[in-house]
């Protein structure tokens, strides 16, 4: 298995390049733990999706931080947008099942564990699960601050499959609870209602397992898509979720207690520094240096 770790964002809510935004004790930025983690895992390389204009920056940061065993293709998105172009471009470097990640979200190597075990270990008839995986996180053990972020909302059905993920932006009450607003996706669509939900909700952090098949579902996507003069951008989970609604494929999901802890807006880098220095094990600094 492969792993492909998404980096070819703008960070325009940050206000910089966040994918190599020094957190770690060592000034390591986050994908370096997920880059460690995933070997550890058993993954067996990584996909590295960058922009052109930041590829010669990544690779050497790359060359001068990662595991030396482990295997890297970087691979550049073309000026397109979204994270189902994003996956997308991975295609030709990819061989088989993959994991999807952020670049800038701390998952933990259990959760990653998880998505990998989901494709290599065998269910209870003797074969492998044919369906797709999703980690479902607690919305509360996804948030840092009281500012605005994107989550995606799921829902399931009583056989573990996934029957729908709704985009929200999302805000943290002083009570505790979060109001979430759905986001627009069509011109046509009605002035989204704010509603109430609980911390314990499940949400989306964008870390998947996908059979190849995906592949062609995001090619057929792609071409089907129009971004319109506003330049939408087509998100992976909008993909997923019309897919799953019409049965078209199946997503199975994996719920954690573990929290994942990324970077959103630039005032989220000093409690994500705070959380690296002391938590263990699973937030385990990179061990190796490439190179050294």
């Amino acid at each position: 298995m492969q792993l492909v770790i998404l980096a070819a964002g703008h960070g325009t809510r940050y206000g910089g390049l966040k994918q190599l935004a020094p957190v770690g004790p060592h000034d390591e930025a986050i994908m370096d733990y997920t880059a460690a983690a995933a070997e550890s895992c058993g993954f067996d390389g990584i996909v590295l999706v960058v922009r052109d204009e930041i590829r010669e920056q990544m690779e050497h940061h790359v060359a001068a931080r990662w595991p030396a065993s482990l295997p890297v293709a970087v691979v550049c998105q073309p000026p397109v947008p979204g994270t189902a172009q994003a996956v997308a471009s991975a295609g030709p470097a990819l061989h088989g099942p993959f994991g999807v990640v952020n670049a800038d979200d701390v998952y933990g190597a259990a959760a990653l564990q998880a998505v990998h075990d989901h494709f290599t270990r065998p269910t209870a008839d003797g074969t492998l699960d044919d369906a797709h995986v999703l980690v479902a996180y607690q919305l509360v053990r996804t948030v840092l601050t009281d500012a605005g972020v994107k989550r995606g909302i799921l829902e399931s059905g009583e056989d573990g499959l996934l029957v729908r993920i709704v985009e929200h932006t999302v805000s943290l009450l002083e009570d505790g609870q979060f109001v979430a607003v759905p986001l627009v996706t069509h011109e046509s669509d009605a002035e989204p209602e704010p509603r109430i939900v609980p911390g314990s909700v499940r949400v989306s952090m964008n870390l998947w397992g996908f059979h190849h098949r995906i592949l062609g579902h995001l090619e057929a996507a792609l071409a089907s898509f129009d971004p319109g003069p506003e330049h939408r951008e087509l998100l992976l989970p909008q993909v997923i979720g019309e897919l799953v609604a019409s049965g078209a494929d199946f997503v199975r999901l994996v719920g954690t207690e573990v929290r994942c802890i990324g970077i959103t807006h630039h005032e989220d880098i000093a409690i994500v520094r705070s959380e690296l220095a002391t938590i263990t094990g699973d937030f385990a600094p990179p061990r190796e240096i490439r190179g050294a």
